[in-house]
């Protein structure tokens, strides 16, 4: 089976610029999102500028992991990692694109391509499906998404 992509998205009433920088201030994530699918980020060296090759410390719900960072730039944000012994790889995804609808608005995106050899574990295969790890993966993706918005729309700050 080949790789797995989640994909979820949401205008912001906010310029890209904005979004991004609220979105990298990690230190304020419990504020915005106390009870979200993502609970921490932070820099494993936090003495030093995160550069690519550099790891992560990513506190999901219920998981800890150590990406390696990937690309940050005005409209991109990426890790990588690894799990299961390399058997279930994702490249996790945020973008901060101008919204193609609404000028000064922006379409921040969350996603996420899985592959290796349990890559299936989130497909849409009656299987896969009856784990939920797609559905419960999708569902975190758009909670964090909405709390970013309002975080990012003056609402729940």
């Amino acid at each position: 089976m080949g790789a797995q992509h989640i994909y979820t998205s949401i205008e912001i009433a906010a310029p890209p610029a904005e979004v991004r920088k609220k979105f990298l201030a990690w230190d304020q994530l419990q504020t915005y999102s106390p009870n979200g699918f993502i609970r921490s980020i932070a820099p494993a060296d936090p003495a030093k500028p995160l550069e690519p090759g550099d790891k992560l410390i990513v506190q999901l719900k219920g998981i800890s992991m150590k990406p390696t960072f990937l690309e940050s730039s005005p409209t991109l944000f990426r890790w990588a990692g690894a799990g299961l012994g390399g058997t279930f790889n994702g490249e996790h995804i945020f973008r901060f694109e101008a919204s193609d609808t609404t000028p000064g608005r922006t379409t921040f995106v969350q996603e996420e391509v899985f592959d290796g050899a349990m890559a299936w574990l989130i497909g849409e295969g009656w299987v896969a499906g009856a784990i939920g790890f797609r559905k419960s993966t999708v569902e975190g993706f758009k909670g964090f998404n909405a709390d970013l918005k309002r975080w990012c729309e003056g609402r729940g700050e």
